[in-house]
């Protein structure tokens, strides 16, 4: 708060300041809203340290500054000693406002509510606590968010070699492998003369025919269908080069491609190191021969049931 003797002194002082044409626009900005608050309040001013200080500064004149109080008329006219430095008890110490010109700065009562109008001045330097404080928290924020994403990025990864191995698994079980042929061709088995292609397509293997082991007539079928499946997968598996080639199949004009036509299968050929997986599969009683004619075929030969 502001002494009697400072309220008048900054009154005076800003109304002969206010008529200076040399004030700039942000002077005469501060030293119209000090005299409006000095003019309100009077004694009862607060102001900051800052404030005062720039108030301090804009108002000094060039002799000393006059000491300003109220005499009575029986007092003798001497010069007044210079008043006593305000000081603040806080607890069993006293410190000196910075005010004042003292060299420590009283600390903010933590009861007190802060001011929602107050204008807080952005070039002003925070402390070294609040800057660690604040510096810490987003450390802590960065070091967070890294841990989230790596543990995501794992998570994400054991999803998908789960899901590889789930698959391998599966195609392990229904008796299928992969192999990449001489034309970089890649197939699985479905059953003794059928595969399927990387890109989905289903090849009836031409020349021969192997039991049924989906839908057998018989268990004597069903045996031998999977017999022949498992060795012709076993031929691919252990062949070194193996090699898928497309041929036309045996349907009528207009009719490849479709349900009317080999069941919308491809037809092609299998070699395994340069032998066609159908001539071995006779050879060794897990198939007979089949074959078609130009548009058409003769009934599919399945002896297996007597």
């Amino acid at each position: 708060m502001l002494s009697e003797e400072d309220v008048g002194f900054f009154r005076r002082r800003i109304d002969e300041l206010m008529e200076d044409a040399r004030l700039s626009e942000w002077q005469r900005q501060f030293l119209g809203d000090m005299r409006g608050k000095i003019a309100r309040y009077g004694v009862r001013t607060k102001v900051s340290d800052k404030q005062f200080a720039i108030l301090k500064r804009l108002t000094q004149e060039k002799s000393t500054r006059p000491n300003l109080r109220l005499i009575s008329a029986a007092e003798p006219l001497l010069p007044s000693p210079p008043p006593a430095k305000q000081v603040r008890q806080h607890g069993p110490l006293a410190f000196s406002s910075r005010r004042d010109g003292g060299p420590f700065r009283m600390p903010r009562n933590p009861l007190r509510p802060r001011n929602p109008f107050r204008v807080r001045n952005p070039f002003r330097p925070r402390t070294t606590y609040q800057h660690l404080r604040r510096a810490s928290r987003f450390s802590w924020a960065i070091l967070i968010g890294v841990m989230l994403v790596i543990t995501i990025v794992s998570s994400l990864s054991g999803l998908v070699d789960q899901g590889a191995e789930n698959s391998a698994g599966q195609s392990a079980a229904i008796g299928t492998a992969v192999q990449r042929s001489d034309t970089a061709v890649d197939f699985t088995v479905t059953d003794g003369d059928t595969i399927r292609l990387n890109d989905g397509t289903r090849v009836r293997l031409v020349g021969f025919n192997t039991p049924e082991k989906f839908e057998p007539m018989c268990s004597n079928e069903a045996k031998l269908g999977n017999r022949a499946s498992d060795r012709l997968r076993e031929l691919v598996g252990q062949a070194n080069s193996t090699n898928v080639s497309l041929v036309a199949c045996s349907c009528k004009p207009g009719t490849e491609g479709t349900k009317k036509c080999n069941y919308g299968r491809k037809c092609g050929k299998l070699d395994v190191d340069g032998r066609d997986v159908g001539q071995i599969l006779i050879s060794e009683g897990l198939a007979v021969p089949f074959v078609c004619g130009a548009t058409g075929c003769p009934r599919t030969p399945r002896p297996w049931c007597g």
